[in-house]
Parts: C-alpha cells; sequence; structure tokens
C-alpha cells in the first residue's frame, strides 16, 4: 500500500509539472501586461549560422507561454495580496486601508531631490518657455499633477516613515516663484480639500474625477476665467480600470468605483480617438466659453479631457515627449498649460524653447 502510494505521488508530481507545457499549445487565456511577450526562438540567424542563444531564448518563451500562466500568476498575486499583505510585483506598494502606491514615487517622497543646480535649470527653461508662450499672445501655465503619497502620505505604509517636507516638487515650487513663473500648486489645493471628500483612486495612480474638477477649477481662477465645475452631487459607479491594481491582478476584470457628474455641454473629437493615451487630441464644443486651449499633459490629464472639452470651444491636448512647444505658435489658442506629474519633474529640462 505504501509503495502504491508513493508511486502515485511521484505520478502526480510529474503530471502537475507536464501539464503546464503539454497543455499549452490548447490555453487559449491571455494575461493583459504592459509589455510584449517574445516569440519561439529563430534556430538559426539570419546569416544561416546556429543561434548560440536559442535555448536561453526558449527558456524565457517557455517562461511567458506555459499554459495556465495567467491564472498561476493571478493565484500569486492573491496570495500574497490577501493573506501576507504584500505586492506579487515590485512597483506597488500596499499602504493601510487598501489603498495602492506606485513605488517610483518614493524617492520623492523620502525627499531625494535633483541638486541646487538642475531645480535651477529646469526653473529657467520653464521661466523661458512661458516667455516664449506669452510673446505668442497667449498665457501659460505650469502645474505639476502631484504624486499620490504627496497628498494621502497618512496611507502609506509605516515602514517608509513621514514624507519628506523637502522635494524636487518643493524645490521647484520656490524657484519658480522667486523668477515669477505662472505656477499652480495643485498639491496645496488638492490636500486643503482632501479632508471634504477623497481627491485620489484607492488602487490607481491618478487623482479621481472630483480631484480633476478641484484643479480645474484652480486653474481657471487663476487664468482669470468664469468657468467652474460642481464638486457635489455624483454618483458612484464601478466604470474605472486601475493601473496599480492590473500590475497586480493582470486577468482581473474588476473595476474601482469613479464618481460620475451629470455630462455638461456636448462636444465633438475632431478625427478618430482610440483611447485618452491617444498622442493628440481635440475637441470641439459649439456651446463652450469661447475660448480655446492647448495642453501639454500626461496620463493626469485623462480625466480632464472631457471636462475641459465640454467648456472649451476648442481643445488641443497633446502627450508625446518631450514637450514640442513648436505647436504654441501653430495652435490657434487663448491659453497654454503644461502639466506633468510630480514623481517625473526632471523631464521638464528636456524641453527645448524655440
Amino acid at each position: 500500500m505504501k509503495k502504491t502510494l508513493k508511486l502515485l505521488f511521484i505520478i502526480g508530481f510529474f503530471v502537475v509539472c507536464i501539464l503546464p507545457v503539454g497543455l499549452m499549445w490548447a490555453d487559449t487565456s491571455t494575461l493583459s501586461e504592459n509589455r510584449s511577450l517574445s516569440n519561439f526562438p529563430e534556430w538559426t540567424l539570419e546569416n544561416g549560422e546556429w543561434n548560440e542563444e536559442f535555448f536561453n531564448e526558449f527558456e524565457t518563451w517557455l517562461a511567458e507561454h506555459f499554459a495556465f500562466r495567467g491564472a498561476l500568476v493571478e493565484a500569486d498575486g492573491a496570495l500574497k495580496y490577501h493573506v501576507f499583505a504584500s505586492p506579487s510585483d515590485e512597483q506597488v506598494i500596499i499602504g493601510k486601508d487598501d489603498w495602492l502606491f506606485f513605488d517610483a514615487t518614493l524617492n520623492d517622497y523620502a525627499g531625494v531631490t535633483l541638486s541646487e543646480a538642475e531645480i535651477d535649470a529646469i526653473a529657467d527653461t520653464l521661466q523661458k518657455t512661458c516667455e516664449y508662450i506669452e510673446n505668442q499672445g497667449k498665457q501659460p501655465m505650469i502645474m505639476i499633477a502631484p504624486n499620490k503619497n504627496t497628498i494621502y502620505p497618512e496611507l502609506m505604509p509605516d515602514r517608509f516613515g513621514d514624507k519628506s517636507e523637502v522635494s524636487n516638487r518643493t524645490l521647484l515650487h520656490e524657484a519658480l516663484q522667486e523668477r515669477g513663473v505662472p505656477y499652480l500648486d495643485a498639491a496645496k489645493v488638492l490636500i486643503d480639500y482632501k479632508a471634504t471628500d477623497e481627491v485620489y483612486l484607492h488602487h490607481d495612480t491618478h487623482w479621481n474625477n472630483t480631484g480633476a474638477r478641484l484643479v480645474m477649477n484652480a486653474l481657471y481662477k487663476a487664468w482669470g476665467l468664469e468657468d467652474e465645475y460642481e464638486l457635489t452631487g455624483y454618483s458612484v459607479e464601478n466604470t474605472h480600470e486601475s493601473d496599480l491594481y492590473q500590475i497586480l491582478f493582470p486577468q482581473s476584470e474588476e473595476l474601482e468605483a469613479q464618481r460620475a457628474y451629470e455630462a455638461g455641454n456636448e462636444f465633438d473629437y475632431k478625427g478618430r480617438v482610440r483611447s485618452m493615451d491617444d498622442l493628440k487630441i481635440q475637441t470641439n464644443c459649439e456651446n463652450g466659453n469661447g475660448k480655446s486651449v492647448l495642453v501639454y499633459r500626461d496620463s493626469f490629464g485623462r480625466a480632464m479631457i472631457p471636462y475641459m472639452g465640454e467648456t472649451f470651444s476648442q481643445c488641443v491636448f497633446n502627450r508625446s515627449t518631450p514637450y514640442d512647444l513648436s505647436l504654441v505658435e501653430e495652435t490657434e489658442c487663448d491659453y497654454v498649460l503644461i502639466e506633468i506629474v510630480e514623481r517625473n519633474i526632471a523631464d521638464l529640462g528636456d524641453i527645448e524653447v524655440p
């Protein structure tokens, strides 16, 4: 009997090991990932010689394509997340009250900053940028979209300590103030309001619709516009695909609660729009405020597009990097917004002023 059990155990062990490989061509499930998986390696190179990296490439290919990989990755993530409160991917930090944070923001949180010379160089570039925009007869504004843990440091795990009071954002803010550069302190606006209502998504790196509308209200006020969005009266709908949650659970179809506001003026997208991540998006609104705006933006601009689209008569949103200032001269607009997330402040130094 013992021999039979041992034999069954051995057979079962090898079956479990072989199944993921043996059934890989029959498994049609897919795993959503922010990268391209490798193709089956070539036996020979283009010159006809033997591919000496074949077995290394085959090992990588096999690791990315074995059967039930998605389900196993999902199960591993669920076990670590729900049982051990540990992320299956180092890009994600599991905070308090089930809030998730992005690992790439830790340097800002800890106060690891650019040098004084680097901050001054960025501030000089932005000063020249705004002067160039003003010379084109348009009103500029620089806006830094705060990292999530800048607004909610109290929800970060205790092991990271307190958030530093000094960061690239605060240093750049001071440098821009000294130079008189038009700058919107979005962090202050969000921090001042967060006791009233949540302004960021729980499982995503970005602000929610309330946070986006709040910041745009401050932006319009800084530009002297009378347009303003209501911050209350929304409904809550599970419609948002959260980026940090998707990193941990790439096969999950779970959607996060997002605030849905009543639609304003009808507007149209010019040309084909595949997603809010398109490099260029244009909108037209017949009943807009008679003004036009050019927005240099990153992913934080996604939530802003529909609201600005229903407010301004014409909008142009540009996501290509580094930000190309030639668009300022080419685009008929009254206002120019340069928005970038806090963790990428160093990229502002790449702007080339004509």
